[in-house]
């Protein structure tokens, strides 16, 4: 009935079948491809259930890899995937040589998602939800003793956004370890979600995955890539020049710091000075690039970054205490000292998942309304219709409920209705604007660069050039 072509070149095509054990599985699509595997949707004959199957590249060190995610995927096995917002895992099998993991089929990653709006911010009533689930996977994976090492965009999936809004799963633990197996130099995360320890060469714990988060809901806030840099002393330079120098006792403790600072012996102390770009390139024959959209002089800036325009006043003063603590939240992800940065129980506990900020002005503010109603869906305290759109329940009461926001573990998270971004289905786009306050201006054909020396907030649109803004390292070993 199907063929069963050999997977020549470890490539498979649509209509090829893969054999397990147990089962037939004939080939849909083609879901993706990396560096070591491929993903292909497949039919499971016997109950005709569709799932997701990786196939991994028949070569030693690919071998190597698969071994080490299944070992992870079999470490959280204990763990429910749906109240961890972690991707549920079947089974493994070898077919034809080949190593093949069977997961469930989810619908779209986080990326793909941003790209087919054209790249535009989301909301923060659209990442509080997402945020609220990846800290409660990431809380999971820490209580566990993993590190997943490898978080981005493009490794949180959509359950079903047709159906369940806004409800994600982290996926791909093929990087993924154990606290007790980290090891400083390990060349791990994809370049533009790397984190200060990992650049630098130091000791590195679950905080790395922080580090990460961070990275991604200021992307999906901004459009683009906070840190967009393609090498590791871009990455370096872009985190220097936003949040200032790590501190000198992680520098002098880092295996890579002199590949991006020259040091400076005194008498009481050890001094660190970053590279210039011209000294990098002189060293190293490598030119540093301009990559960034935006260019800050510190995360304070995210606060002037979007113009709050709404008629009602207590819409505006919410909104206003939203953004900023976001800000604040994003703020202690980001911090250099790993030791310092949030961890994932805080971030369930912090005022912009628990929206303790705003939620006395529940009776006053739409805003605050449509917020609430969110979170309660998220949490599976309101239905959603027929259609996939939400229900929204009675505005008597504020719904919202976080007195113990680490327990409530199942987040299945679905925007209202009325979060729909205008102009998400303009997918034809190839030049889009970024105004300075963060929106896309389709209809202009060219970005206008802002002049830091007139610009009173000092955040710096840098010139924009006709590709995806949100994009993973392409010179990164690891990206897949």
């Amino acid at each position: 009935m199907f063929s069963m072509l050999p997977a020549q070149n470890d490539q498979l095509v649509t209509g090829d079948c893969l054999k397990s054990g147990s089962s037939i599985y004939h080939v849909q699509s083609i879901l993706g491809k990396g560096s070591f595997s491929m993903v292909a949707k497949c039919t499971r004959m016997d109950d005709m259930k569709i799932v997701a199957i990786k196939m991994m590249k028949n070569e030693d060190a690919y071998v190597m890899q698969a071994k080490a995610e299944v070992d992870a995927l079999t470490r959280l096995r204990s763990l429910d995937p749906d109240k961890c917002n972690l991707v549920r895992w079947h089974q493994v099998f070898t077919d034809r040589g080949h190593i093949c993991l069977e997961f469930e089929h989810l619908d779209k990653s986080v990326f793909d998602f941003m790209k087919e709006r054209c790249y535009q911010p989301l909301h923060l009533i659209e990442i509080r939800p997402i945020a609220q689930q990846l800290a409660n996977a990431l809380n999971h994976l820490k209580a566990a003793g993993m590190i997943h090492a490898d978080l981005k965009l493009e490794n949180v999936m959509f359950v079903n956004h047709r159906q369940e809004p806004f409800r994600v799963k982290v996926i791909d633990f093929g990087l993924a370890r154990t606290v007790s197996t980290a090891r400083s130099g390990s060349y791990i995360q994809t370049c533009h979600y790397r984190s200060p320890e990992i650049l630098l060469g130091l000791p590195f714990t679950e905080a790395i995955d922080m580090w990460s988060l961070g990275c991604m809901i200021a992307a999906m806030y901004l459009g683009t890539m906070l840190y967009p840099g393609m090498s590791e002393y871009e990455m370096i330079r872009y985190i220097v020049e936003t949040q200032g120098q790590p501190p000198d006792n992680m520098l002098t403790l880092g295996s890579k710091t002199c590949c991006f600072f020259q040091r400076k012996d005194t008498y009481s102390s050890t001094l660190w000075k970053l590279k210039s770009p011209e000294q990098f390139h002189k060293e190293t024959g490598i030119q540093p690039m301009e990559n960034r959209m935006y260019k800050f002089a510190s995360l304070d800036n995210f606060l002037n970054l979007r113009v709050i325009n709404r008629r009602n006043y207590q819409d505006k003063i919410a909104e206003t205490r939203d953004v900023e603590m976001f800000v604040d939240m994003l703020k202690g992800m980001l911090k250099l000292d790993a030791s310092k940065r949030i961890t994932p129980r805080q971030v369930l506990q912090h005022r912009f998942t628990s929206m303790h900020h705003i939620i006395n002005m529940y009776h006053h503010s739409h805003y605050v309304v449509s917020c609430c109603k969110v979170m309660d869906i998220c949490q599976k305290k309101a239905p959603l219709a027929h259609s996939g759109k939400t229900v929204c329940g009675s505005q008597q009461q504020p719904p919202f409920r976080t007195a113990n926001p680490v327990q409530s573990h199942c987040i299945n998270s679905s925007a209202c209705t009325s979060t729909t971004t205008p102009g998400s289905d303009r997918q034809g786009m190839k030049t889009n604007v970024v105004n300075v306050d963060g929106n896309i201006n389709p209809t202009a054909s060219a970005l206008r660069t802002h002049p830091d020396s007139t610009h009173p907030h000092k955040v710096h649109v840098l010139q924009s050039v006709t590709r995806p803004r949100v994009r993973s390292c392409h010179g990164c070993k690891y990206t897949r």
